[in-house]
């Protein structure tokens, strides 16, 4: 096959109406050679019509070669990196199901890496419905699945407030495959929220004293979807989160049996009942829902972190 400029993956589980307004908006993008683009949808088990749909948008005609892969190992990290392995091109850039691709996109990624000699790039992730955000959601909630560091270009220095976000990045793909693609420990996996995978991967690169750029061109659009207006979906998002930050962290934590209690730090213990458990209580006296949600996300997130300790602990990952 003949080598491409770009090769655009999307990765989608269950999602067949979301991914339909995914390609629309690519479809719309603005660039003069359309033979330079490569379109890979990669399906990583969904039981829905996702083939179906994607081979109705190629028969209808779609501006780009695009293609379908079936990935059957489950987890996006798992998805993202067969979409690597299928790429055909000097750049690889990303997005998600939900997402919309700003129109001005593409025609603008290769320029940004030419002018900034990253490695790795992304910009801004703006939510497409903000309207649609219930009123019981923690305001600073808000801002995950968005990213908004400015109008300036930023070299990213590795800090916890400066990174980009996994559905808008994009890597010189050589470079992107010797260190190493996703950590398949990482990321969402089924119904599972597990993160931390876009976060570890930049910290390898920024280890390895790879160049990673922020800029305010690279737009995309997020969508707030029907299952994240629910208190469950953000409740499951917080105990797999605390479950991410355990295995991302592990070497740091003192895990030593002998100091554990039902196979859990004893200091997970002491932050659920005597910091988590208290706040959660003491926030209904004030009676404003958003902030009683926001505590009993506090004790969720640590209820995740105890899980994995205790499955480290039963798989003898530490002791």
């Amino acid at each position: 096959m003949r080598p491409v400029l770009i090769s655009l993956v999307i990765t989608t589980y269950n999602r067949a109406g979301l991914l339909a307004g995914a390609l629309k908006s690519v479809a719309a993008s603005q660039f003069d050679n359309h033979s330079n683009i490569e379109v890979i949808v990669v399906d990583n088990n969904s039981k829905d019509d996702t083939r179906q749909t994607v081979e109705n948008i190629c028969e209808e005609g779609f501006p780009f070669l695009l293609r379908y892969v079936l990935e059957p190992n489950q987890g996006l990290s798992y998805a993202r990196n067969r979409g690597i392995d299928e790429s055909n091109a000097t750049y690889v850039a990303f997005m998600d199901d939900d997402q919309l691709l700003d129109s001005k996109f593409l025609c603008r990624l290769a320029p940004v890496f030419a002018s900034t000699n990253a490695v790795c790039v992304g910009g801004p992730l703006y939510l497409n419905n903000r309207g649609a955000i219930p009123k019981w959601l923690p305001p600073w909630l808000y801002d995950v699945g968005e990213l908004d560091i400015g109008g300036d270009v930023k070299v990213l220095d590795g800090s916890e407030n400066k990174k980009l976000i996994g559905g808008n990045m994009a890597f010189v793909r050589e470079e992107l495959v010797a260190i190493g693609k996703y950590d398949v420990n990482l990321g969402r996996s089924g119904g599972s929220l597990l993160n931390g995978e876009e976060v570890e991967l930049q910290d390898r690169l920024h280890a390895a004293g790879k160049k990673v750029v922020y800029h305010p061109d690279l737009v995309q659009y997020h969508n707030f979807t029907l299952a994240s207006r629910t208190k469950h979906y953000w409740r499951k998002f917080f105990f797999d989160h605390g479950r991410s930050q355990y295995r991302m962290r592990l070497v740091e934590y003192d895990t030593n049996v002998e100091r554990a209690i039902l196979g859990a730090p004893r200091w997970l213990w002491r932050h659920l009942l005597t910091r988590d458990i208290p706040h959660a209580a003491r926030s209904f006296a004030g009676l404003h829902p958003a902030e009683i949600f926001e505590k009993q996300l506090d004790v969720w997130t640590t209820l995740g972190q105890i899980h994995e300790a205790r499955c480290q602990a039963r798989e003898g990952k530490h002791g």
